[in-house]
Protein backbone atom coordinates (compact mmCIF):
# COMPACT_ATOMS: atom_id res chain seq x y z
CA UNK A 1 0.00 0.00 0.00
CA UNK A 2 1.26 3.43 -0.96
CA UNK A 3 -0.13 5.49 1.93
CA UNK A 4 -0.41 9.27 1.68
CA UNK A 5 -1.87 11.58 4.32
CA UNK A 6 -3.70 14.88 4.19
CA UNK A 7 -4.16 16.74 7.46
CA UNK A 8 -7.79 17.74 7.93
CA UNK A 9 -7.66 19.28 11.41
CA UNK A 10 -4.90 20.44 13.73
CA UNK A 11 -5.28 21.74 17.27
CA UNK A 12 -2.58 22.38 19.89
CA UNK A 13 -2.99 18.79 21.13
CA UNK A 14 -4.50 16.74 18.30
CA UNK A 15 -4.55 16.09 14.56
CA UNK A 16 -6.82 14.31 12.12
CA UNK A 17 -5.62 12.92 8.80
CA UNK A 18 -7.40 11.51 5.75
CA UNK A 19 -5.49 8.53 4.33
CA UNK A 20 -5.24 7.84 0.60
CA UNK A 21 -3.56 5.34 -1.70
CA UNK A 22 -2.57 7.01 -5.00
CA UNK A 23 -2.16 3.55 -6.55
CA UNK A 24 -5.93 3.05 -6.15
CA UNK A 25 -8.08 5.55 -7.98
CA UNK A 26 -11.77 6.19 -8.62
CA UNK A 27 -13.45 6.76 -12.00
CA UNK A 28 -12.01 10.31 -12.10
CA UNK A 29 -8.50 8.99 -11.32
CA UNK A 30 -8.56 10.63 -7.88
CA UNK A 31 -6.81 8.66 -5.12
CA UNK A 32 -9.20 6.49 -3.11
CA UNK A 33 -9.72 7.04 0.58
CA UNK A 34 -8.31 4.09 2.50
CA UNK A 35 -8.95 5.38 6.02
CA UNK A 36 -8.32 8.08 8.57
CA UNK A 37 -6.13 8.72 11.58
CA UNK A 38 -6.92 10.69 14.74
CA UNK A 39 -4.05 11.51 17.13
CA UNK A 40 -4.06 13.15 20.54
CA UNK A 41 -0.83 14.39 22.10
CA UNK A 42 -0.29 14.40 25.87
CA UNK A 43 2.71 14.86 28.12
CA UNK A 44 2.84 11.05 28.47
CA UNK A 45 2.77 10.27 24.73
CA UNK A 46 0.41 9.79 21.81
CA UNK A 47 -3.07 8.25 21.86
CA UNK A 48 -5.05 7.66 18.72
CA UNK A 49 -7.36 5.76 16.44
CA UNK A 50 -6.15 4.40 13.10
CA UNK A 51 -8.92 3.39 10.70
CA UNK A 52 -8.23 1.55 7.46
CA UNK A 53 -11.27 0.53 5.46
CA UNK A 54 -11.71 -3.23 5.30
CA UNK A 55 -11.51 -3.15 1.50
CA UNK A 56 -8.09 -1.46 1.68
CA UNK A 57 -6.46 -3.94 4.08
CA UNK A 58 -8.05 -7.19 2.92
CA UNK A 59 -4.71 -8.43 1.56
CA UNK A 60 -2.50 -7.26 4.46
CA UNK A 61 -1.30 -9.50 7.29
CA UNK A 62 -1.42 -8.41 10.93
CA UNK A 63 2.35 -7.83 10.78
CA UNK A 64 2.00 -5.61 7.71
CA UNK A 65 -0.73 -3.57 9.42
CA UNK A 66 1.51 -3.16 12.50
CA UNK A 67 4.40 -2.03 10.30
CA UNK A 68 2.13 0.43 8.46
CA UNK A 69 0.87 1.94 11.73
CA UNK A 70 4.40 2.31 13.10
CA UNK A 71 5.79 3.77 9.86
CA UNK A 72 2.92 6.28 9.69
CA UNK A 73 3.49 7.38 13.29
CA UNK A 74 7.24 7.68 12.65
CA UNK A 75 6.55 9.94 9.65
CA UNK A 76 4.16 12.18 11.59
CA UNK A 77 6.54 12.48 14.55
CA UNK A 78 9.59 13.50 12.49
CA UNK A 79 12.07 15.00 13.22
CA UNK A 80 11.67 14.34 16.97
CA UNK A 81 10.78 10.65 16.56
CA UNK A 82 8.18 8.58 18.34
CA UNK A 83 7.66 9.31 22.02
CA UNK A 84 8.53 6.62 24.55
CA UNK A 85 4.82 5.77 24.84
CA UNK A 86 2.06 5.53 22.28
CA UNK A 87 -1.28 3.72 22.18
CA UNK A 88 -3.10 3.66 18.86
CA UNK A 89 -6.25 1.60 18.39
CA UNK A 90 -6.64 -0.03 14.98
CA UNK A 91 -10.03 -0.67 13.41
CA UNK A 92 -10.95 -1.94 9.97
CA UNK A 93 -14.62 -1.08 9.38
CA UNK A 94 -16.60 -1.90 6.26
CA UNK A 95 -17.56 1.20 4.28
CA UNK A 96 -21.06 -0.11 3.62
CA UNK A 97 -22.03 1.02 7.13
CA UNK A 98 -20.04 4.29 7.05
CA UNK A 99 -21.98 7.50 7.67
CA UNK A 100 -20.79 11.06 8.16
CA UNK A 101 -23.00 13.24 10.33
CA UNK A 102 -22.29 16.94 9.96
CA UNK A 103 -24.03 20.28 10.03
CA UNK A 104 -21.62 21.74 7.49
CA UNK A 105 -24.32 22.28 4.83
CA UNK A 106 -26.51 24.03 7.43
CA UNK A 107 -23.68 26.39 8.38
CA UNK A 108 -22.86 27.15 4.74
CA UNK A 109 -26.52 27.92 4.01
CA UNK A 110 -26.64 30.19 7.07
CA UNK A 111 -23.39 31.91 6.10
CA UNK A 112 -24.54 32.54 2.54
CA UNK A 113 -27.81 34.17 3.62
CA UNK A 114 -26.26 36.58 6.11
CA UNK A 115 -25.63 40.13 4.82
CA UNK A 116 -22.02 41.17 4.41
Amino acid sequence: MNLQMRRLVRTPSSEQYALFDPDRTDANFDPLSVGKLDLHYTAEGIYGTFLLWKQAVADLSAEQVQALVEATLQEICEPMGLPAFYAVEFFSPDLTSYELHSNEEEEQATDSTEPS
